[in-house]
């Protein structure tokens, strides 16, 4: 006969190595796409601010730079899945150093990707995503 002890030891280890397995198998990751692209509005490429999506029911996502040609790279990969995607101004330079503040060309409801004015969706791997606003 076993003793006890040893027993229950014994049902600890089979149980603990199955929460292990199990957490192990359950890890899977969700596919991710990346995403490049130019933002232009009326035709001129939109040189400052920022890029952002957003998906609306976790709130997740990724942003980037807008660059001088108006261009911008995401370089972390993002989940699949439909995008609000918007165009945040840039920040406000911090008071005191005399630097001005840069307006964004883009019309306010650009700025907020909780609006949701403009989607995207995000497949398995490179995505270009180009916008063209009016």
């Amino acid at each position: 006969m076993f003793p006890k002890y040893l027993f229950l030891k014994i049902c600890l280890c089979v149980t603990l190595l199955s929460v292990f397995v199990a957490a192990g198998c359950s890890n899977k990751k969700a596919p991710t796409g990346t995403v490049s692209g130019t933002v232009k509005y009326k035709g001129e490429p939109v040189t400052v601010g920022f890029i952002m999506f957003m998906d609306p029911a976790t709130k997740l996502g990724g942003s980037a730079k807008l660059d001088a040609d108006g261009s911008y790279t995401i370089t972390a990969p993002i989940e699949v899945g439909e995008y609000n995607v918007a165009f945040p101004p840039p920040p406000a330079p911090p008071p005191g150093q005399g630097a001005k503040r840069i307006p964004s060309p883009l019309p306010s409801k650009y700025h907020i990707p909780e609006k949701g004015t403009v989607k995207f969706t995000v497949v398995a791997g490179k995505n270009t995503a180009d916008f063209n606003l009016e």
